[in-house]
């Protein structure tokens, strides 16, 4: 047994987010569903939520779009909240990246003597690291580079990278895919 009140709310969500993607990039109709291969009044009857989509029409529009179907779908334009506790003494980390996206994000409490690896990913990404208190060196392909309160580096494209506490420190590491 469906639950068709269920089906119109996904319907109308997913009509609407697909209609915010294809006028943002400036697409007509007839335009999309030609990419698509599918009618312009299907399309249509899509984007207004009167129609639910198959999986495999879904995937051709976004495809046709440049999106994917986890984009589409992620959220359905509910805010999302990852709430992460850093510790409140003592080492550790937390990190709090949504999971469909390709920011990740994490907050490492470390002390003194403290040594490591980045706590998010860094291969073929760019990699921010901002120090919230105290001093970290990072070792980024060779090279070491001492940050203190309020410092930050970026680095595009890293290889080789670490880190050492030289006092118990607060930072805030980030990294996405690399745009060049």
């Amino acid at each position: 047994m469906t639950d068709t009140r269920a089906d119109a709310s996904l319907a109308l969500r997913i009509g609407a987010r697909l209609r915010a993607l294809r006028t943002g990039q400036r697409l007509t109709l007839a335009t999309l569903a030609g990419r698509a291969g599918i009618s312009v009044s299907y399309l249509s009857a899509v984007e207004k939520g009167v129609n639910l989509p198959s999986l495999q029409v879904l995937a051709a529009v976004t495809e046709a779009l440049g999106a994917s179907i986890p984009a589409v779908l992620a959220d359905e334009g509910s805010p999302h909240a990852v709430v992460g506790a850093v510790p409140s003494d003592g080492a550790g980390a937390a990190t709090v990246s949504h999971p469909l996206l390709q920011l990740r994000n994490a907050v490492i409490r470390s002390v003194a003597g403290d040594t490591g690896d980045p706590p998010v990913e860094v291969a073929g990404r760019d990699l921010f690291l901002y120090v919230l208190s105290g001093r970290l060196v990072v070792h980024v392909d060779g090279q070491d580079h001492e940050l203190r309160t309020g410092d930050a580096v970026d680095v595009s494209r890293p290889g080789l990278v670490s880190w050492s506490a030289a006092e118990d420190t607060i930072s805030v590491w980030s990294s996405c895919p690399d745009q060049s």
